[in-house]
């Protein structure tokens, strides 16, 4: 039989709690009424032992399980199902450690009075802010099954530039790693067999090789010193672009790499939009809106400017206003969410921009790696190639001065 530990108040008002073994909660209540106490609390200890182990920022799982999860949800409770048995449904079909215990805590919130919004805001390295503030909404409308339906989209559309995105940049990124570690093998473990050759002839080697030796003399001589001061520049970068003013240069040089800069502002752009037109579909403040996309915009630049739209329209002022100003947004985008708030129809509109922008990244991210394939290959060609060229090079000078001899 399960435990369950519980609070009550005696006759007097007296406060106690204890454990109790019974078949359900409601057996545990029936108990402790007949022997004349008044239960305020009652809780699986299973649940509660996982209560305690919550970390200060909650449980996480991984984007796809929270698409899983609204999923399930949205389409539970548009069938009928409350939201309580819904949650304890789902806890119950489970499998993995984590869901099941971040179900268990959010049941658990909801059976004891708190909102579904206040029990999933327990968990913000799983919940983003938007699908929070859309639950919020659904609660104060009564359309929360829409309003899951909704964030799901804008989740899974999410999740699929993510990984449109992380495709494009894996690929050359192996490439590069690949053309890199080749390199440092030829000169750490072939060069040197060749050094001693060369060495033996007594011949005048050309420039490239004598460079290569050079810099072949150096790995292997000084591989530790190389390796650690490989190490800490790393960790001094990566302490560096976690500050406030580091992450700005990042910010910075993002937007302006070549090829993969209009990439990166397509993705901001057209994830901001799309939060704030899903948000205000739903019924949510403009200015909430448009706090959310600033407080969870991925570049310094897009945050500002959405902070500039926020203090815009506090003043009074159309939300396509500071956006014309910008050279973040493009005219033409502008110019459709001006026709949109003349209308009437602004969220729409910025729907179906962030739609547009969206099918515009697609397209550009197809053409990228396009491009970045054949690019990648001419550079590892340069590299490999210049390596084994100049390892060859004294070959045919050595095999000239024989045959002349």
């Amino acid at each position: 039989m399960p435990s369950f530990v519980f609070q009550a108040r005696d006759q007097s008002g007296a406060a106690c709690s204890g454990t109790l073994v019974a078949d359900s909660a409601a057996a545990v209540g029936a108990q402790l009424r007949a022997e004349g106490k008044y239960p305020t609390l009652i809780r699986d200890a299973q649940e509660q032992d996982a209560q305690k182990q919550l970390s200060p920022r909650g449980i996480r799982l991984s984007r796809a399980e929270v698409i899983e999860f609204t999923q399930q949800l949205s389409v539970m409770i548009e069938t009928g199902v409350t939201l309580c048995d819904a949650l304890e449904c789902m806890g119950t079909q489970a499998i993995k450690p984590a869901p099941k215990q971040l179900i268990a805590d959010l049941h658990q919130q909801v059976r004891e009075g708190n909102d579904f919004s206040s029990a999933m805001a327990r968990h913000p390295r799983t919940f983003p802010r938007l699908l929070i503030t859309l639950i919020k909404a659904g609660e104060k409308s009564g359309m929360m099954g829409k309003l899951l339906a909704r964030a799901t989209v804008y989740l899974r559309d999410e999740q699929d530039t993510r990984r449109r995105v992380r495709g494009a940049l894996t690929y050359p990124g192996i490439m590069l790693g690949f053309a890199i570690s080749t390199t440092i093998f030829l000169m750490a473990f072939v060069m040197p067999k060749f050094t001693t050759i060369y060495a033996s002839k007594n011949t005048q080697l050309p420039g490239p090789t004598r460079l290569l030796m050079a810099l072949s003399d150096g790995l292997v001589g000084h591989w530790m010193g190389l390796l650690a001061g490989v190490g800490t520049a790393a960790g001094l970068a990566w302490w560096y672009f976690h500050t406030p003013g580091g992450r700005r240069v990042w910010h910075y040089v993002q937007l302006r790499i070549p090829l993969l800069g209009p990439v990166f502002a397509k993705v901001h752009l057209a994830r901001g939009l799309r939060m704030v037109g899903t948000m205000a579909t739903s019924g949510v403040n403009l200015m909430d809106c448009v706090a959310t996309a600033k407080d969870l915009a991925g570049n310094g630049y897009y945050a500002d400017l959405w902070a500039d739209v926020s203090q815009q329209i506090e003043a009074g002022h159309q939300l396509s206003e500071p956006l014309f100003r910008s050279k973040l947004v493009p005219r033409s985008v502008t110019q459709m969410l001006h026709s949109g708030e003349k209308g009437g129809k602004l969220s729409f509109v910025m729907e179906q921009v962030a739609m547009f922008s969206e099918q515009e990244l697609k397209e550009k991210i197809a053409d990228l790696t396009r491009y970045i394939e054949p690019a990648m290959i001419v550079v590892m060609g340069f590299i490999i190639g210049g390596v084994a060229l100049a390892l060859l090079l004294p070959i045919f000078t050595i095999s000239r001065v024989m045959a002349g001899q």
